[in-house]
């Protein structure tokens, strides 16, 4: 068997002595069975042997005395024989090898009218040794969080077992997650950590609202439909209650006008003249009202200031990022909004505040995948809105889940030109890159034609006459195709000028016997069309047989 080797042994406090060695598992398929010998100064031998759940380590449980002086050796056997490790000596003169049990936490709760706190009572090991003051690490994070955060205190040795540790600088009305491990001070070993316990912090009012606007086209009588939209400021508690809100909103030179609106959910939807306005927004609970959100609406015929051009947007691994160039330098925030691009319904405006930077990213999964998204930047100043610059964007691209609808128009001998309609927006699911038109005459081979992606027709020609063709077109993402219906044609045998052209002799033959006919009529003086059709007829009381 292979020697054993890199000892290492931990006395966990009142409870055994452990040591574990490598190599964990025997390369060969042999029969693996470590044995131990240990030496006290009072020349006591005692030996433990490992087991199969446990190869590599082995717990000594007889009564182990400090100070003293240990050394520990690993045989090992199989068929082929007996190997012995290196003599290990480890003398137990102080606390250094001790390993103390986990601590116990029994409770996580704040305290009653003690804001941002939580109270962790917690005891002591049982085990832990008397005579020793403890080092602690206390790691908290927010529920569902995977990053831990730390914070190190010290226990003395006269400290009773149970204990209070007052956790402070939280946020209000959140859940945490904290667990906690010591160590004795002159220790290398530290316990493993304690079963995770949680509490919630106590609830406040509304840390405060982030306030947007999207803005209506103006009426024929001058008013105009403005949609507030709010949401919850950056930092605030993810549990935190809100009962309604207060809304108020007036002319910016008149604020003897003001508006009042109480309302429990939002958009709130306003209609307000054409001069600026002054709009408030303020969040309540049952424990008081947040700090007000202020935004300014401008006039109808006010002027935005220019400040943001050339938006990008591009894809970087599981992220879409945007990025702006600043055309007025004092100009050092914005406010980012996007939306789905539908065909019909309202979409739904989501916005975010950037300050100090000239780009913003999003996580990939928190957007539909192959749907367009409008991304515009706002830049601000003061209270003012600047004019947007926007641009279109997919989380993810895929094939149309349609092809175009397609006619053919202008069929002639060899030409015909096809036209097409743009796929609905909800179902292209990317970037329309280019069209394709295929053609094939019945019973003939394929052919193809590749226009860009704003052309929406197309010609084909050098067709052959007389002939029967099918035509489909297909619309291209970069991620692949989808083909439209096939549509039937058949081009003609002459084309209109040559039909025309045939015709006209006999025409000019039609009208050369005709006039024949009417200077025939006329000198040969036939009876006038009058009396062809209403012939005399003899009057019956002039017959001589009426006096009879």
């Amino acid at each position: 068997p292979a020697k054993p080797e890199n000892i290492s042994c931990i006395f966990y406090y009142r409870k055994n002595f452990t040591c574990t060695w490598s190599p964990e598992k025997e390369a060969s398929h042999t029969w693996y069975r470590p044995i131990m010998r240990v030496w006290a100064s009072s020349r006591k031998n005692d030996t433990c042997e490992s087991t199969s759940e446990t190869p590599a380590s082995c717990s000594f449980l007889t009564s182990i005395t400090i100070p003293d002086n240990y050394t520990i050796q690993v045989e090992a056997r199989n068929a082929d024989g007996t190997v012995e490790s290196a003599v290990t000596h480890w003398r137990l003169d102080t606390i250094v090898s001790v390993k103390m049990e986990p601590p116990v936490i029994s409770s996580v709760k704040p305290i009653l009218g003690v804001k941002r706190m939580l109270q962790i009572q917690w005891t002591k090991p049982t085990l832990a040794p008397a005579s020793s003051a403890l080092q602690c690490r206390l790691r908290f994070r927010t529920a569902n969080s995977t990053h831990w955060m730390e914070v190190s205190f010290s226990v003395k040795e006269e400290t009773k077992e149970n204990q209070p540790y007052n956790l402070t600088g939280l946020q209000a009305f959140t859940e945490y997650e904290v667990k906690l491990r010591c160590v004795a001070q002159e220790s290398a070993f530290w316990s493993g950590w304690s079963p995770v316990h949680s509490g919630t912090t106590e609830e406040e009012a509304p840390l405060g609202l982030d306030l947007w606007r999207v803005l209506g086209p103006t009426r024929a009588d001058g008013s105009r439909p403005v949609r507030l939209l709010w949401k919850k400021a950056r930092g605030a508690p993810a549990l935190e209650r809100v009962l309604g809100y207060h809304v108020w909103y007036f002319p910016e030179n008149t604020t003897n006008l003001t508006e009042t609106v109480t309302t429990t959910r939002q958009p709130l939807e306003l209609t307000l003249g054409a001069q600026a306005y002054r709009v408030s927004v303020v969040a309540y609970n049952s424990l008081g009202q947040g700090p007000a959100a202020a935004l300014r609406i401008p006039a109808a015929a006010e002027e935005a200031f220019r400040g943001v051009e050339a938006v990008q947007a591009h894809l970087s691994q599981d992220r879409l990022v945007v990025a702006w160039q600043n055309s007025t330098p004092h100009v050092d925030s914005w406010r980012l909004e996007w939306s789905p691009d539908l065909d019909s319904e309202p979409p739904t405006v989501r916005w975010e505040a950037v300050t100090g930077a000239r780009n913003w990213t999003i996580r990939r999964d928190e957007l539909d995948p192959l749907q367009c998204y409008n991304i515009s930047v706002y830049p601000m100043w003061q209270d003012r809105v600047g004019k947007p610059c926007s641009v279109q964007a997919y989380a993810k691209e895929g094939a149309p889940s349609a092809g175009p609808v397609t006619k053919a128009e202008g069929i002639g001998v060899n030409t015909v030109t096809i036209r097409w309609e743009e796929i609905p927006k909800h179902l292209r699911n990317g970037f329309i890159r280019n069209y394709t038109v295929f053609y094939q005459p019945a019973g003939g081979g394929e052919f193809a034609k590749t226009v860009g992606a704003s052309t929406l027709q197309c010609g084909l020609e050098s067709l052959t006459r007389r002939t029967s063709y099918y035509v489909w077109v297909m619309a291209s993402t970069s991620a692949g195709g989808f083909n439209g219906t096939t549509i039937n044609f058949k081009t003609l045998s002459i084309t209109p000028n040559q039909l025309s052209l045939k015709t006209v002799p006999s025409c000019q033959s039609f009208l050369s016997k005709k006039f024949f006919l009417r200077v025939l009529f006329a000198s040969f003086k036939i009876v006038p069309l009058k009396r062809l059709c209403w012939p005399d007829v003899p009057n019956p009381a002039e017959s001589s047989l009426a006096a009879w």
